[in-house]
Formats: structure tokens, C-alpha cells, sequence
């Protein structure tokens, strides 16, 4: 080997390490980078090489770490569900159903202003790769949230914390992206881990892209008070079909208030939310044109409030209500592409224009013990209760039932990022069309909802990894 090739490379390598405080990781990689390039010129041996390889490798490794850090949560979950119609029958086979969903979580302070959060998804039902769509899981709301039958990753979050004002009594910012709007309170209690999610899980759960304000009024008000002012496009129609549609508009204000009371966390949560020229269903279409047949067919409005409260004696303790209304505009839509052969408006079977309104409660109570814990959660809608919980994690979406449903649990800590829960789900429907905006629903009692769904429970075992 050239002395000269030798000795400059240990002259370069000396200065590096000296000078290592005082460059940028940049220049560190490229000076590694010159360094393994000189050796592989002068035919240097593989040994010297292969270590000049893992140093750059690890060098680049710290440069995305101090970058960006990186996060894992990962649900593996058993959902053993039976189904009753409402004239008695129940379907042939119901095998239980195996998931999993790998999140992989990102955050990155970027500046002292400006902060990163990111959740890239996959859900699958395990050994299914046929699409369903019935699911609709390709709806914009969904990706990431309900499984697609795909190992596809989906951008589930995306967004920009932008500190207006640091250093104010009255901090202000800006979140822009795809919003922290799924896994809101009160699921934290059952999951065993902390909010995940910014508004009440009665009202809403799903991906969401918007812009919110928040005001911090700590500095008037005792505790942690913000006031959030938010705008989206859930459904945007201009990208699909830009001379029949308006865009889909949401917005909402919602106020949050946490505080330590008596030795105890408490939330509560007030809120406002009105959604303007709601879509029908973007997946509609003609089967032999594949002409759009989605249409714009009214307004809804969410209003609620929520409480709170953690660590009393062992116990939480939490109450949700809501209240909904859908204001149609008489439009209908054919749904015979969908194999239902009927026309139908916001929960309205006509080109009425008539206003519905629905209403819904959530309650539940856990108490932890060591590394055990055992809760009870009960919730009850109306007739035309209708929320935005398009893509929840329970299979049945429970919340969104237009009767009452239970659930009980238990749920063991492995160590402080993993979990398992058993848990029974029994949900009995008063009305047909849970969770649809389409269509008014029915007594489950009428003869015309023979085929419906009256009674649907879910065993599962699930699986939770966070860290």
C-alpha cells in the first residue's frame, strides 16, 4: 500500500477526530465519505474498509435520529363477533377475524418555533388481500384506520405545531396538516396510555386534513384552558368532479380545560362543529361509465361536551354527550350501484328537507390495580344520532350505534410499553343504518328491516406494543 495514501488518510483522520465538536454532521459524512474513497483508491485492505463502512453508517444513523425520532405502536388483535338479524337468523360462518396495525411515529423539532408529528399506518386483516368494498376502506377518512386487506402504509398524520408568538402570556399556534383527530379521549382510559388524540372519540375518529388555531389561555385561567378554531376538507369534490360539486367544509370551535383537582386529572371538553355541503359517498359511481353518481346532499352540525377524570383511588372516570343534526338539502342518490337498488338523502329516504336531529351518551369507569385493570363503558344513540367516527378501532364501531351498547373488560401490563386486553362487546340496535348519513333510519322492529342488524358481539383479545 502507497505510505503516502496511508499516511494522509491517518493525517485526515486525526484532524476529523479532532475537529469532530466543531463541524456539522454534514461535514462529518462527507469527510468519511473522502476518507473510505482515498482508501478504496489506493487498494487498501477490506478489513480497513469494511470499518471506515460501519463508521459512516453510523454517523448517517445519529444524523436522522438527531433529525427526526422515531416511534412504534403496534396492535395485534383477535375479534370473535356474532351477528343476529332482525328476523332471528344470523349469518352461516362468522370465523374470527386476526389483525394487525403497525404505526410508525415520527416527531421532529425543527426549530424552536416550529415542531413535526407524523404517523405512517398499515392494517390488515391477516392473510386477506382482496379488497372489500363494502368497507369503503379507501376513503379518505379510513386510510390507516380501517384495514384495506393491503400492507400498504398510509399517511394517517402529518402535521406542523407553528408557535405564533413564543414567549407570550397568550401563546398562539398554528397545526397544519393531517390532524391529531383519531384516538381522541376517552379511549386512552381503556387503552391504557396517555391522549392520543385531540376532540371527544363520541364525535369523531378518523383522519382528518385541516388547519386549527389554538389560543393558550392558561395565563387567564387557572389549569391548561385552549381554545381551538378549526377548518377542513374531509371530502373534496373538485378533484373528481369540479362542475356539479361544491367542496366539503368543516368547521368547528372547541374548548379544553385540564387541570388537578383533589389529587386527580381532570378534562373537559366543550365543542362546536359544523360540516356544509356533505357528500354523498365519493366512491359512487356508474359501473359501466364510471360516471361520478356522488352529490352534495346537506349539512350536519356536532355539538357537545365531555368529562373527565383520572386517577381517583385507582379509579377514572369519564361522560360524553353529543348532540347531532342533519339538515338536507333534497337531493337523493342511487345506490343501486352499491347493490341496494334505492335512493337516498341525509338520513332522509325522500327529497325532504326536513331536519333531524339525534343524540348520544357515553360513560365509562376503570380501576388499575398493580398491573391489572378492569373497566365497564357503556353508550346509547338516538334515531338519527350520526358522528364522525367513520374509522374507529373497534370492528363494530360501537359509538356510532343507534342503540345501546356494552362492554367489559380486563387488560394486564407486560412491562411499560406493552399490554393485552380481553374484552366482551354486546351492541343491540334499536334503528337500522349505524354509522351511515344515508337514508332514514328505521325501527328495527319494521317489517321492511327483516335483513337488518339487531344484535352484534365481539369477543377479542388485543395485543398493545407503544413505545
Amino acid at each position: 500500500m502507497n505510505k503516502k495514501i496511508i499516511l494522509s488518510t491517518a493525517l485526515v483522520s486525526t484532524l476529523f477526530a479532532i475537529n469532530l465538536s466543531a463541524v456539522s454532521t454534514e461535514d462529518r459524512i462527507t469527510a468519511l465519505e473522502n476518507e473510505i474513497k482515498a482508501l478504496k483508491t489506493g487498494k487498501a485492505n477490506s478489513k480497513m474498509v469494511n470499518e471506515m463502512d460501519e463508521r459512516l453508517e453510523t454517523v448517517e444513523t445519529r444524523t436522522i435520529v438527531d433529525r427526526i425520532s422515531l416511534g412504534l405502536g403496534m396492535r395485534v388483535e383477535m375479534n370473535n363477533m356474532s351477528t343476529t338479524y332482525a328476523n332471528g337468523t344470523s349469518p352461516a360462518n362468522e370465523d374470527p377475524i386476526f389483525r394487525t396495525k403497525l404505526n410508525l411515529n415520527m416527531k421532529s423539532d425543527i426549530a424552536d418555533n416550529l415542531k413535526f408529528t407524523g404517523r405512517l399506518s398499515s392494517y390488515k386483516n391477516w392473510g386477506d388481500s382482496n379488497y372489500d368494498q363494502m368497507t369503503m376502506a379507501n376513503m379518505d377518512a379510513k386510510q390507516g384506520r380501517t384495514p384495506d386487506n393491503s400492507s400498504a402504509l398510509y399517511v394517517e398524520r402529518a402535521y406542523l405545531d407553528w408557535a405564533l408568538n413564543n414567549g407570550s402570556d397568550y401563546p398562539m399556534f398554528l397545526t397544519i396538516g393531517r390532524q391529531p383527530s383519531s384516538d381522541g379521549p376517552s379511549y386512552q382510559i381503556k387503552e391504557g396510555t396517555t391522549r392520543k388524540g385531540t376532540y371527544d372519540a363520541l364525535a369523531f375518529d378518523g383522519a382528518a386534513d385541516g388547519i386549527v388555531f389554538t389560543a393558550n389561555l392558561d395565563k387567564a385561567l387557572p389549569g391548561t384552558t385552549s381554545l381551538r378554531f378549526a377548518y377542513g376538507t374531509p371530502n373534496n369534490g373538485s378533484t373528481y368532479n369540479s362542475t356539479t360539486m361544491k367542496d366539503t367544509k368543516v368547521s368547528g370551535i372547541f374548548l379544553d380545560k385540564t387541570c388537578s383537582l383533589l389529587n386527580a386529572d381532570h378534562l373537559i371538553q366543550i365543542y362546536a362543529v359544523n360540516a356544509k355541503d356533505l357528500m354523498a359517498n365519493p366512491s359512487l359511481a356508474n359501473p359501466t361509465t364510471g360516471a361520478s353518481l356522488d352529490k352534495n346532499i346537506g349539512d350536519l352540525g356536532l355539538y357537545g361536551a365531555m368529562f373527565e377524570v383520572q386517577n381517583v383511588a385507582g379509579f377514572d372516570f369519564f361522560a360524553h354527550y353529543a348532540h347531532s343534526t342533519a339538515k338536507p338539502n333534497g337531493n337523493t342518490v342511487d345506490l343501486s350501484a352499491m347493490g341496494y337498488g334505492t335512493t337516498e338523502g341525509l338520513l332522509s329516504s325522500s327529497s325532504t328537507t326536513s331536519e333531524a336531529t339525534g343524540h348520544a351518551i357515553w360513560v365509562g369507569t376503570q380501576y388499575s390495580m398493580a398491573d391489572w385493570s378492569v373497566g365497564a363503558e357503556y353508550n346509547q344513540g338516538s334515531q338519527n344520532w350520526f358522528s364522525f367516527t367513520f374509522s374507529p378501532n373497534d370492528p363494530i364501531n360501537k359509538l356510532a350505534a343507534r342503540g345501546d351498547a356494552k362492554e367489559v373488560y380486563v387488560a394486564k401490563k407486560i412491562n411499560k410499553y406493552a399490554n393485552i386486553r380481553l374484552g366482551y362487546v354486546d351492541i343491540n340496535y334499536d334503528y337500522t343504518g349505524s354509522g351511515s348519513w344515508l337514508g332514514a333510519p328505521m325501527d328495527i322492529t319494521n317489517p321492511f328491516a327483516a335483513t337488518q342488524v339487531k344484535e352484534s358481539k365481539n369477543t377479542y383479545l388485543t395485543f398493545n406494543v407503544l413505545f
